[in-house]
């Protein structure tokens, strides 16, 4: 629903909701240190996450950038603009759960609705809601931004509406970065207790050095363009990070639940994969939090027990924040 009369604020906290965007309902939220710029039509997924004291945009557009979508293109991964989408209620792979096709980011390519909650000058909260297709489920988040605040609060429930079926899912973010932000100034901090996990070869080391073709690897620092790694997985101790870039003096930590996403997946793409879809054209990072490790399937995650189990009209919740924070904070 558009709220014509609602007023119209230039000032502290606001929302614009009658925006189109390349044919996609956007919602846009703002104080006096972020515009943020959510896509409605596909998935909610921020294309802009812009800091304005920095002049810093967090979100990452691939070389393919973003057209308007189009039924040829319906899949996560054709439509795939870079950036960050919500995964539910799978992540890996298309597959199959009690005979129903469950879509790789299903709550990505497909529309959400909103609700705004609050529309103060001192702070805003928008409801996003979508209810997937293929399962029984609804999604919604709460989305909060306080005046003066470089932090967003966002609050998550996946509730499964069958009155008579507990339903298992895969679920998490899948948060990539590059240009503007990312570039090979760049270091990415964790605790000191994070161990990495090479899922294939079951290797672990202890961050941020790491083995690999019998090199030893800082995986806090970026590399050449060409460099192949493979992708792996994090367990941390605290559930943050902080990717800094000195030369622009701003950081991204991001902050979530541990305890319904213990996996951060670390996808390290730097212009050396040649296959669909990036043809080595693009330099980017993922760190990307999950309830399962890579690449299980919903239905191979529910053999080894990892998929979140939702019983009868019941709920699971979760949480993540994102700050933007100066280089010296």
């Amino acid at each position: 629903m558009r709220h014509l009369y609602r007023p119209l604020r230039n000032s502290g906290c606001r929302i614009i909701d009658d925006v189109d965007f390349k044919d996609c309902r956007s919602l846009l939220l703002e104080n006096e240190k972020l515009l943020i710029h959510l896509l409605l039509d596909k998935g909610g997924e921020p294309i802009r996450w812009l800091h304005k004291p920095s002049d810093t945009d967090f979100i990452w557009l691939s070389q393919k950038g973003f057209f308007p979508s189009h039924p040829l293109y319906t899949d996560y991964e054709m439509s795939y603009l870079g950036g960050w989408q919500e995964m539910f209620p799978e992540v890996s792979y298309n597959s199959s759960y009690r005979g129903a096709t469950v879509f790789r980011g299903e709550s990505a390519m497909t529309p959400w609705d909103y609700d705004i909650v609050k529309d103060e000058p001192e702070e805003i909260q928008v409801l996003l809601t979508n209810r997937i297709r293929s399962l029984p489920f609804l999604t919604s988040k709460r989305i909060t931004l306080t005046s003066g605040s470089e932090t967003v609060r966002i609050e998550e429930t996946i509730t499964n509406l069958s009155p008579s079926v507990t339903l298992e899912a895969n679920w998490g973010h899948h948060l990539a970065y590059g240009a503007p932000f990312l570039d090979r100034k760049c270091f990415i901090s964790l605790d000191p207790g994070t161990l990495i996990c090479n899922p294939k070869s079951g290797e672990t080391w202890s961050w941020p050095l790491m083995e690999q073709n019998g090199d030893i690897v800082d995986l806090s620092r970026l590399p050449a363009p060409g460099t192949e790694r493979e992708l792996l997985y994090l367990l941390t101790q605290d559930n943050k990070y902080r990717i800094t870039n000195p030369i622009r003096s701003v950081a991204l930590e991001v902050r979530w639940d541990g305890t319904v996403w213990p996996y951060l997946w670390y996808w390290q793409n730097f212009m050396a994969d040649t296959e669909a879809p990036f043809f080595g054209c693009d330099y980017n990072i993922g760190l990307e939090m999950f309830n399962v490790p890579p690449k299980l399937t919903l239905d191979e995650a529910v053999q080894r027990g990892l998929a979140l189990a939702v019983p009868p009209l019941g709920s699971v919740s979760s949480w993540l924040e994102f700050t933007v924070c100066t280089h010296d904070s």
